[in-house]
């Protein structure tokens, strides 16, 4: 089996399924991890849902204070009585406590990853050709930024076995609509790479690099520029994907969300009928349709997917890498200005965004943190039929 096989997923080296989540915040350098499932619960509905949620002490209160670690509860989907609910209150207890744990989830694996993606590229740094000065925190050498960073979204080649942590240099091109098809192209952020004296990373690194620069839209059968790729491995602020999640799907009570798991109004071309759910008021000559998802959490992991490599999003990485290069937190107000293409609407969308988030508080989540307890509690629910 070669690094090129492995690295395009020829081999024995299998992703987790779903519902299996780390124990404990792994080291960064670990390669593999042993992960045990929980057992799935009942299938509840949405008050035995609540009463789950005050069994586990899992207070919103709690969490917005810092008092008490989120919990690491995940639905594989949302009750089919949510919008049943009397109370409107109850309706969004629900829908944040379970959309909480899984925006920190995927958030825990990404960062794992950025955590040993760093690691590699200052092991590689004293190798290397020194790696140029960032540009400033400007509009203007955010917008260069932007345009260094589209490239194809999604697709996975065999692995090339040299790396370099220079920067990117190319010429930008026009960004496509922010909901384009999958595997659209985007200009190829690497080509005009110069030649660097590459790092000899071990074999299995080389392997894990290529593997993440697959997953995240580059291409490693050139050398992977480690900063670029950095600047799309990174977290996404939790008050931006719980507005966004709430907006598209209202609070988890849409068609979409109930019978597909579709929270961040996605779409699909796939002519296969279980790939995506029609709308009933769709334009005539639009063969879109919304993504269905086994579950809530390849439903978060595909959102962050796509904020992290469509080119359309380009904007959103170069602004969040300013932020990270002034050492600042993740400013969720601004970084919204820079998703006007994920919808229709563009500034009115950002605007309903900003409005929802301040009006629900939902920034206090932004510090909140996952339990390092060992154990995943997977809950069952009662589905819309």
């Amino acid at each position: 089996m070669t690094l090129a096989e492995l690295a395009s997923g020829g081999g024995t080296l299998l992703a987790p399924t779903a519902y299996l989540i780390p124990v404990k915040r792994p080291v960064p350098q670990a390669v593999a991890q042993v992960q045990t499932p929980a057992a799935p619960q009942p299938k509840l509905d949405a008050q035995s849902l609540l009463a789950l949620f005050k069994e586990k002490n899992f207070t919103l209160d709690d969490v917005r204070s810092g008092e008490r670690a989120v919990p690491r509860i995940v639905l594989a989907g949302l009750p089919r009585d949510l919008g049943a609910m009397d109370s409107v209150d109850d309706r969004k207890q629900v829908f944040v406590n379970t959309m909480l744990p899984l925006v920190l989830l995927v958030n825990e694996e990404i960062e794992r990853d950025r955590a040993r993606l760093v690691a590699l590229r200052d092991s590689v740094k004293g190798h290397a050709a020194p790696v140029p000065a960032a540009p400033p925190a400007d509009d203007a050498a955010r917008a260069t930024l932007a345009k260094a960073d589209g490239v194809k979204a999604g697709a996975i080649v065999p692995a090339a076995l040299i790396v370099s942590p220079a920067k990117a240099v190319t010429s930008g091109s026009e960004v496509k609509p922010a909901l384009a098809p999958e595997g659209s192209t985007a200009p190829d952020a690497q080509a005009a790479v110069p030649p660097q004296a590459g790092a000899a990373l071990s074999p299995l690194d080389q392997v894990w690099l290529a593997r993440l620069a697959g997953r995240y839209g580059m291409d490693p059968t050139r050398k992977i520029d480690m900063d670029a790729l950095l600047r799309r491995v990174d977290a996404v602020p939790v008050s931006m994907a719980l507005a966004q999640a709430a907006e598209e799907s209202g609070w988890g009570t849409s068609r979409f969300a109930l019978h597909g798991n579709a929270l961040f109004g996605q779409l699909t071309w796939s002519e296969e009928e279980k790939e995506g759910i029609t709308p009933r008021n769709r334009h005539p000559g639009d063969t879109s349709r919304f993504r269905k998802f086994e579950d809530l959490l390849e439903c978060v992991r595909v959102y962050m997917q796509n904020l992290n490599t469509h080119d359309a999003y380009a904007q959103f990485r170069a602004t969040r890498a300013s932020l990270r290069k002034q050492g600042k937190p993740l400013d969720t107000m601004l970084l919204l200005t820079t998703l006007d293409r994920y919808s229709e609407l563009g500034p009115v969308y950002v605007k309903s965004l900003k409005s929802l988030i301040r009006s629900n508080s939902l920034r206090d989540f932004d510090q909140a943190v996952l339990h390092d307890e060992p154990e995943q509690v997977v809950v069952q629910v009662k589905r819309a039929s």
